[in-house]
């Protein structure tokens, strides 16, 4: 495809604040909702470790999560409406690189990102609601535990990562959230709760530079050294397939794929990119290994395709419910070569899916949830590549740009059999019957 396109009419404003705080600003003139998020690069696979008055010191698994419901609880009742408090809706999310607190409202933008920025910045910690804290996520874990999907998905993530917490669940273990304590709590948002290590992003219409005029940061206790950096899994992936039996309507099956850890950000964005034409030409509705099993009856709509792209490890989890599990990892396993991709992604439907790439994120620009998204993306833990601006305008060009021969290379990079794990979940007895 030709690269002729010209840059698209958005404009990705961005400043580092003297604290070192990195704000984005995408101006949409016209819009009525506003979106702010507010990233801090610690989540459940970052590194454990303390700086400043513990240093050295680990962390259990779970804090981060752990951390992002004491900072909604604040103490008071109307402490949780503070992210909103200029009418917009809140919420927060713990992933395993990173925590995100988030607001979207139709007014009062300014005020609405500074509420945020008090919010986060202004940590609350004591005995009582700590202890209080660890019976709610106690019961959360609990939850998501009895879920039929939790062992066999976790049991993908064990496999690719073992003996690494990239591989431990977001909110840790029952076991592992007893051990915190207020002053625990402390450290690990003094360690990583800095401004040099969060990433502001506002979406809307405003003007950037009176946004940042009239923002107040809040100042908190920060560590003193230099941020943990996350840890790279180096433990072989476990290949051998694992049956389990859970109390399912139906079987399901899981393939997983270890990617590489992908610490430059420029290059993150382009294999990702890559990895989306890839899928899209293999596994996604419009490709035709996907209409085969559908129309199969191998898969149905529970089919799952996700990727994930990191600065210190990457995932392919594929698989969903199937009358036959064995049949469709098989299959999967065998849509996921080099020799495969190579004969499924013809010259012609690289074009097509191309061009469907540059239309889906075109419209993308218009959701901004996804916009904040590819901006988290886009930055990484360290803060020299926080100041790289996320491409927008030019993200058509750089898809198209994109070569068919690049695609294949990164199929026979990513798809080998030592990457690869299997699960298989068959009814138990008591659902079978």
């Amino acid at each position: 495809m030709a690269n002729d396109f010209p840059p698209l009419p958005e404009q990705v404003r961005q400043a580092v604040l003297p604290n070192g705080l990195t704000v984005v600003g995408i101006e949409k003139p016209g819009f009525v909702r506003h979106y702010a998020q507010l990233t801090v690069f610690f989540g459940s696979a970052s590194a454990r470790r303390l700086t400043g008055a513990n240093p050295g010191a680990s962390l259990p698994a779970g804090v981060a999560h752990f951390l992002e419901h004491k900072m909604v609880d604040k103490g008071a009742p109307a402490a949780a409406a503070a992210v909103g408090g200029g009418g917009a809706g809140g919420n927060a999310l713990t992933t395993r690189n990173v925590t995100n607190y988030y607001c979207s409202g139709l007014a009062h933008l300014q005020e609405n990102v500074q509420d945020l920025l008090n919010f986060v910045l202004t940590p609350y910690f004591t005995a009582a609601t700590v202890a209080k804290e660890q019976g709610i996520i106690s019961q959360e874990i609990q939850m998501y535990r009895d879920d039929p999907d939790y062992e066999p998905q976790q049991t993908v993530w064990d496999h690719l990562f073992p003996a690494s917490v990239i591989a431990e669940d977001v909110a840790g273990s029952r076991q592992s959230i007893a051990g915190i304590t207020p002053e625990l709590l402390t450290a690990a948002y003094q360690t990583f709760y800095r401004p040099n290590n969060m990433q502001l992003v506002v979406v809307g219409d405003f003007n950037f530079d009176t946004l940042l005029t009239q923002l107040t940061i809040p100042t908190a206790a920060a560590s003193a050294g230099p941020i943990p950096r996350s840890a790279v899994a180096t433990a072989p992936v476990i290949t051998a397939p694992r049956l389990l039996r859970a109390p399912l309507s139906l079987p399901e099956a899981w393939v997983g794929v270890r990617l590489p850890a992908l610490p430059d950000p420029t290059q993150r964005l382009r294999v990702s990119l890559q990895l989306d034409l890839l899928l899209s030409g293999l596994l996604l509705e419009s490709a035709p290994d996907f209409l085969r099993l559908y129309q199969s009856g191998l898969i149905d709509d529970s089919f799952l395709v996700d990727a994930e792209l990191h600065s210190n490890f990457g995932v392919l989890t594929v698989g969903g419910k199937t009358p036959a599990p064995a049949t469709l990892a098989q299959s999967l396993k065998e849509i996921l070569t080099p020799a495969h991709a190579r004969a499924a992604l013809t010259p012609a439907a690289f074009t097509r899916l191309q061009r469907e790439l540059i239309g889906r994120n075109i419209t993308g620009f218009d959701h901004f949830g996804w916009l904040g998204a590819q901006l988290v993306d886009a930055a990484d833990t360290r803060a020299a590549d926080r100041r790289v601006v996320y491409p927008l305008p030019k993200l058509a060009a750089i898809i198209a740009s994109l070569r068919y021969t690049d695609v294949l290379a990164l199929a026979d990079e990513l798809f080998q059999p030592a990457a690869m794990t299997t699960v298989l979940v068959s009814p138990d007895e008591e659902a079978a019957g």
